[in-house]
């Protein structure tokens, strides 16, 4: 299995992609890529935050993330919500 590293991710900061859950799948947009201290992973720690839409606010779970190239599970996690949208959170760590 491939270790996901934050390079990964750098590249499309500010695009959008798709992601799966359930029965159902919403676009969100990749806004941060953050490196963080200490982690014991092999390719790093990071952490990611996307944001999708205010509807529907989906629960905490593994989701799959899919763009060109990029099909990935991810386990995410609804941070805050606002006029914008709904932020989720993965921390590779």
């Amino acid at each position: 299995m491939q270790q996901l590293s934050i390079e990964d991710f750098t590249s499309w900061l500010d695009e959008t992609c798709d992601v799966a859950f359930g029965g159902g799948q919403v676009p969100m947009t990749l806004v941060k890529a953050q490196p963080l201290e200490g982690g014991a992973r092999e390719a790093g720690a990071f952490r990611l935050e996307f944001l999708g839409p205010s509807s529907p606010v989906l629960a905490q779970a593994i989701m799959a993330v899919r763009r060109p190239a990029f099909d990935h599970e991810i386990f995410m996690v609804p941070i805050a919500s606002d006029a914008a949208g709904t932020r989720y959170e993965a921390v590779f760590y």
